[in-house]
């Protein structure tokens, strides 16, 4: 796919890492900032008229929006530093929007990190990549929420005698599917690692790391590259 890091050659023939996006370094707190609020929106539509403790809740929105000021501040920053240093609006798409680090699968190609290698992976491999990254994306944290916060909200919905909003339910029911998905999906990891073992003769540790790394170190210096098209 890509290595971990925008890349420029030295003179060993070895590349130096770039400053990482905002994009990023930020997402993950990002992601659990909307989460927050929107716990916050459920529990003061619930509570707020019947316990008083929960009046403070609006003061949790209040400052969980002050965190999402401050992270729009952060790129009008970036942005500013991009235009005094007269960067192309590539570059500064790219400081901003840039391929994160943690990224496993398709990107746009104008914001990948340099030499990526997914428009040469085969299209099954990228298939494969990308189920396999939804699936670490939501299950990790969606079963963390799907048995210890979301059953707390959909008992007081029902107490209350309403259904659960649209995004909960959408939300739990990605939840099951993909539970019920992985056992398939780590079926069909083996049995590929092993066509690819038999096919080119890679070893199963590199057959298996085709579809987690980012490296291109792994892609040029292992049998890895022999997957590549192109």
């Amino acid at each position: 796919m890509s290595d971990s890091h925008e890349h420029t050659a030295t003179q060993g023939g070895h590349e130096s890492p770039a400053t990482e996006s905002w994009l990023s370094r930020h997402a993950p707190y990002i992601l659990l900032l909307g989460f927050l609020y929107y716990a916050t929106q459920i529990t003061i539509r619930i509570f707020d008229e019947f316990f008083y403790f929960y009046r403070v809740l609006p003061l949790v929105e209040n400052a969980i929006v002050a965190l999402f000021v401050a992270a729009g501040i952060g790129v009008l920053i970036r942005v500013v530093v991009q235009a005094v240093r007269r960067a192309s609006l590539t570059n500064t798409l790219r400081a901003i929007l840039g391929e994160p680090t943690w990224w496993r699968t398709w990107y746009p190609r104008t914001l990948r990190v340099s030499g990526s290698v997914w428009d040469r992976l085969p299209p099954a491999l990228k298939l494969m990549r990308t189920v396999i990254w939804l699936e670490l994306l939501l299950l990790p944290a969606g079963f963390v929420l799907a048995i210890f916060v979301i059953p707390t909200f959909q008992a007081v919905w029902a107490a209350l005698g309403l259904d659960a909003p649209l995004v909960e339910r959408i939300f739990m029911t990605a939840v099951t599917i993909g539970g019920y998905v992985l056992p398939v999906i780590l079926v069909a990891v083996l049995v590929q690692a092993r066509s690819w073992h038999n096919r080119f003769g890679l070893p199963l540790w590199v057959a298996f790391n085709a579809f987690f790394s980012v490296n291109r170190d792994f892609w040029r210096d292992t049998d890895a590259r022999q997957l590549l098209r192109g």
